[in-house]
């Protein structure tokens, strides 16, 4: 019976939490020049050989070098499709796929309601561009949703991870 009275408060946890992720983004785009003075800031990024405790700092983590991007799709079929291509072209190093999320959103001159499928998508911030791209080239929609927010801080071997698996753009020295 306990578990019954629980699962009647979880679309209000996840309002919740969907709440705050939103307030989150928002605070990100608004400290923008905040973001701008701390890009510089090296923070110790902790290079472990297994994904355990035991680790060698030998590089430092930018904040800001990496970023999370969010996609919505209308079905899981195309999250998936889109997850595979954006990991096999190491664009990203991890894509989640959190299901029936519903969005109420402006289309056309009218509110609109759909259950969607968000993409959270962990990748180098130089790579956004490339992301967005492949993003729209294979989207179903005509306007796909790809907004991103740089990560300052994290959890460094997860961070090194990112960057170990995402290849640097290559630059033209010309």
């Amino acid at each position: 019976m306990q578990y019954r009275d629980s699962v009647r408060f979880l679309p209000s946890r996840w309002l919740f939490t969907r709440n705050l992720l939103i307030v989150g983004v928002a605070a990100s785009v608004t400290s923008r020049t905040a973001f701008a003075s701390t890009t510089t800031a090296k923070r110790i990024l902790c290079s472990p050989t297994k994904m355990t405790d035991q680790q060698t700092c030998d590089s430092s983590y930018i904040a800001g070098s990496n970023s999370v991007a969010f996609v919505t799709t209308p079905d899981r079929e195309s999250a998936k499709k889109l997850a595979h291509g954006i990991i096999d072209r190491k664009i990203a190093a991890c894509v989640n796929i959190i299901p029936k999320i519903e969005s109420i959103y402006m289309w056309e001159g009218k509110v609109t309601e759909d259950d969607e499928y968000l993409m959270m998508i962990k990748t180098r911030t130089e790579r956004i561009d490339q992301l967005s791209k492949f993003v729209r080239e294979n989207h179903p929609h005509s306007v796909a949703e790809v907004i991103s927010m740089p990560i300052e801080n994290g959890n460094l071997p997860y961070l090194n991870w990112i960057a170990q698996t995402v290849p640097e753009l290559k630059q033209n020295k010309d």
